[in-house]
């Protein structure tokens, strides 16, 4: 097969990247406003080239051939290199181009929210684009340079950063402590409501060091979103844990207070940012990344 690095044309080598990371022509044209015959071209000229067959087409589907996951590592590799050797070139220059992100929503409520105009004003050429899931994502299908994830990650061999951990703490809205009783200590919460978490379930454990079982408490309402489960708490329907960045400000505001402080048994959850391309090839992701850190104490 003839080396990749001889090929002269380095947009080619993008459009059979980017037709797999899309998950095909329509939708890998509309990203990059161009015609899906022109990325067939792209992809025809590259096979041609190669002499191998990269992908099956059918009408519905497209699917790689073992020799089209071959070149597909190496091109990752090429185009990578080169993005590297521009962020070289540009080395004078302030970091810039298109950075995705994905991140939990209350992550992205905030702790990014709140922040992202400095970030902005420091880096006015890096193009941010944020998508949030709340579930551990493909960094490849997702489209992201950098995914910011909670809790404990599985064993990977992806490149990652600590961002550095987030406590635990257990709150209620003071109007509705005022409607249904103030605990005075674990136990007492048995007497109240619960607004749980869809999943995780563990998230709606309470555990106590003192106490050798969980409190179980009722449940009023369950929502498969923290934020939802955060403005129901507000509302005054039950009580709930929360990591600490998601209802910080509500309790400095008094909105919340928090309940038996100090007394939760939770293992504080790690933030951790995934990314796919080395820090050292690409100054946009570094310097985010550094940015990460220092807003989120790690």
């Amino acid at each position: 097969m003839q080396k990749l690095h001889e090929l002269l044309r380095m947009g080619d080598l993008a459009a059979f990247v980017g037709i797999i990371d899309d998950g095909g022509f329509a939708e890998s044209a509309r990203r990059r406003g161009v015609s899906a015959s022109t990325l067939s071209r792209s992809l025809t000229r590259l096979e041609e080239q190669l002499k191998v067959t990269l992908l099956r087409r059918t009408t519905r589907s497209i699917e790689i051939t073992p020799e089209g996951a071959a070149v597909l590592a190496e091109a990752r590799e090429i185009l990578d290199r080169s993005e590297a050797l521009q962020e070289i070139a540009t080395s004078g220059q302030a970091p810039a181009g298109p950075l995705r992100v994905n991140a939990p929503v209350p992550y992205v409520l905030h702790v990014l929210a709140p922040r992202l105009a400095e970030f902005h004003a420091q880096y006015p050429d890096i193009q941010l684009s944020i998508d949030m899931t709340d579930t551990l994502v493909d960094l490849i299908g997702s489209h992201a340079d950098v995914a910011i994830r909670l809790g404990k990650l599985p064993d990977s061999d992806m490149l990652h950063r600590p961002l550095g951990r987030t406590d635990w703490k257990l709150v209620a809205a003071p109007e509705y402590l005022d409607r249904n009783g103030w605990p005075e200590r674990p136990a007492d919460l048995a007497r109240l409501e619960q607004v749980r978490f869809s999943m995780p379930e563990h998230i709606n454990t309470l555990r106590f060091t003192n106490l050798p079982s969980p409190v179980r408490v009722p449940a009023s309402l369950t929502a498969g979103n923290g934020e939802a489960v955060r403005q129901l708490v507000l509302n005054g329907l039950g009580i709930a844990r929360f990591s600490d960045f998601m209802i910080a400000e509500d309790i400095r505001a008094g909105r919340l207070v928090e309940l038996f402080p100090d007394q939760l048994d939770a293992e504080p959850l790690d933030i951790t940012a995934l990314y796919l391309t080395r820090v050292s090839g690409l100054r946009r992701l570094g310097v985010f990344l550094d940015w990460l850190g220092d807003i989120s104490g790690g």
